[in-house]
């Protein structure tokens, strides 16, 4: 995997690595629930993972 040339955290969407970083979350968990959540963004080869609806759905779902 080839590293990212600019780690912009103020963007609208992060890699995987990047939402791992932010939420303090192993990258498979961060997969798992980014599917879960219907978070995930494809553009051509990558995927980005949009952290307001990531957030949105473990708030949801794991807060009580």
């Amino acid at each position: 995997m080839n590293p990212l040339k600019s780690n912009n955290l103020q963007g609208k969407f992060f890699t995987y690595h990047q939402m791992a970083e932010d939420s303090n979350l192993g990258i498979n968990t961060v997969m798992r629930l980014a599917k879960e959540s219907n978070s995930i963004i494809r553009i051509g080869r990558t995927v980005r993972v949009n952290p307001e609806k990531f957030y949105k759905y473990i708030i949801a779902k794991y807060s009580e």
